[in-house]
């Protein structure tokens, strides 16, 4: 008897949402940005970013105090690919497609977020590798995530801006061969003098796909 009240209590201390939107609006309130807590590389070539355990830790609290869920709804194996990279590495290169469904307990109601996801990995890792990333950023897609240190910091950067890099940048992956994509993305996102938003190297990543595919569907005909 005791349980079942304090299980009453919790239940109508909880904001009461009548839509998926309303919901939505709430749990954005509450986490506005993620702090940057990963890292790859070091020294000047490295560079921070937020990751999907960053932003479960922040989202997840709010997503269950308003009453939405978020589970994978579909799957698609957009292309797979092994290669060798110029220093004589073997990879294996998985491209997917997935949708997941955001869905709001109390009203029943749902929204789907459809993104694209690439890995390589030496081994068999490429695909979890793949939906993790898509994870995060359909979290991100749909509560509009800022990442970054500090709110106010990741303003005035964005005021001296990265348009004219970003732009060289996606017309030099246009410009790159097949087997050079690798070394050339490295090369962007770990130069030294650009410090890339999270949008940014999004952007990066989605040119990447796109120069991939395109050069793989002309291996095909």
């Amino acid at each position: 008897m005791a349980g079942e009240k304090l299980l009453i209590s919790r239940r109508s201390s909880m904001p009461k949402h009548e839509s998926l939107r309303a919901a939505q609006v709430a749990v954005m309130k509450d986490v506005g940005y993620v702090q940057k807590k990963g890292r790859v590389g070091s020294g000047n070539y490295g560079y921070t970013y937020a990751g999907e355990k960053e932003l479960i830790a922040q989202l997840r609290p709010s997503m269950i105090k308003h009453g939405i869920v978020m589970y994978p709804d579909i799957c698609e194996v957009v292309k797979t690919e092994d290669y060798t990279t110029s220093k004589g590495h073997r990879m294996s290169l998985f491209l997917g497609k997935r949708r997941f469904c955001f869905e709001h307990v109390e009203s029943g109601e749902q929204a789907f977020v459809e993104v694209f996801a690439e890995a390589s990995d030496q081994g068999d890792k490429r695909a979890s590798k793949a939906m993790t990333l898509a994870k995060k950023y359909a979290l991100r897609e749909f509560f509009l995530i800022e990442t970054g240190d500090d709110p106010d910091a990741q303003v005035s950067k964005r005021a001296v801006g990265n348009e004219d890099f970003l732009k060289k940048a996606i017309s030099a992956i246009k410009q790159t061969p097949l087997e050079g994509l690798d070394e050339k993305n490295e090369a962007i996102v770990t130069a030294k003098e650009i410090k890339w938003t999270d949008d940014e190297l999004i952007k990066i990543n989605d040119a990447l796909i796109k120069r991939r595919e395109e050069l793989m569907n002309e291996g095909d005909t």
